[in-house]
């Protein structure tokens, strides 16, 4: 269903997730040097990228190309995480474009609440959107906008990029994976790790070519809705899954030390990521198709 995520198009969820794990460690996460979390990291993005361009009809890759040249998705998708610092001392407030931090507890939370002044990921893609759709527009800054649309499609896939529990989108929770994991924020684990698990050591193409061959029976479903009803998913997930199954997770209360997330969340994160990644890019390539 699109706008609302339906637990079978995810097909694993585990029922029984162990218990929190040994707190008390010596150094939390929330004081250790970190980069900021991107979503799904640069293996998330390229593999949004590889799908969407391998269902382009011949119109659409003409017309990508008149924009950006030789560059192809899997590279575009990466220009706002490359670019983000000097986005951030050109475009003030572009470092909110990549989420919409709405309360994981509060769902009917107004948008004027998470985002006041525009600076959220589904503002910023409607501008960046309009700009694309406009063919009179000027090359230079219809490219602009086929970046930003390509990254924030990827990102409003993830599903703590929809949501939050006043800790960064999961940046400020600790959690390991296995006992002699080192702890990472659980932001990242969902940026990076579980892409890692779902992709099991196939090469990105070979990836992206098998989540399409698995889908092309329903690539009409998949591609439907709107960057709108993609974020409800996410932020569904979010709720039921990401911080739903978190060991130890309860409204209103902060996580403390390291989470010990069990084999059966890990798992489980992967095959939802997996079904996201494949969605971002089916989505991706419709929505090009339509625009440009």
């Amino acid at each position: 269903m699109i706008g609302g995520a339906v637990m079978s198009d995810y097909p694993y969820f585990p029922r029984a997730l162990g218990a929190l794990g040994a707190l008390g460690v010596l150094v939390l996460l929330a004081f250790a040097p970190a980069a900021p979390a991107r979503a799904w990291g640069a293996e998330g993005h390229r593999i949004v990228g590889l799908v969407a361009e391998r269902l382009l009809d011949a119109r659409t890759r003409r017309a990508l190309r008149a924009i950006a040249g030789d560059d192809g998705l899997a590279d575009i998708g990466l220009w706002m995480d490359r670019e983000r610092d000097r986005l951030r001392a050109e475009w003030p407030g572009s470092e909110r474009w990549h989420y919409d931090n709405r309360p994981v507890c509060a769902p009917a939370a107004p948008a004027a609440q998470y985002c006041a002044d525009g600076n959220c990921a589904s503002r910023a893609f409607d501008r960046a959107l309009a700009r694309l759709d406009d063919h009179a527009a000027p090359r230079d800054e219809r490219l602009e906008a086929l970046r930003l649309v390509v990254h924030l499609v990827g990102d409003a896939h993830q599903p703590l990029h929809a949501a939050d529990h006043d800790d960064r989108g999961g940046n400020d929770v600790a959690v390991s994976i296995g006992r002699r994991a080192r702890p990472e924020s659980l932001h990242a684990a969902w940026d990076r790790e579980f892409v890692k698990r779902a992709v099991r050591g196939e090469s990105e193409p070979a990836f992206a070519e098998r989540l399409i061959d698995e889908r092309r029976a329903s690539l009409g479903r998949l591609e439907a809705g709107s960057f709108a009803s993609w974020e409800q998913e996410s932020y569904d997930l979010a709720r039921s899954y990401a911080y739903g199954r978190l060991p130890g997770f309860r409204c209103g209360r902060e996580l403390g030390g390291v989470a010990d997330l069990p084999p059966a969340y890990a798992d489980g994160a992967a095959e939802i990521v997996e079904e996201r990644l494949a969605r971002a890019g089916i989505r991706l390539a419709a929505l090009l198709r339509a625009t440009l």
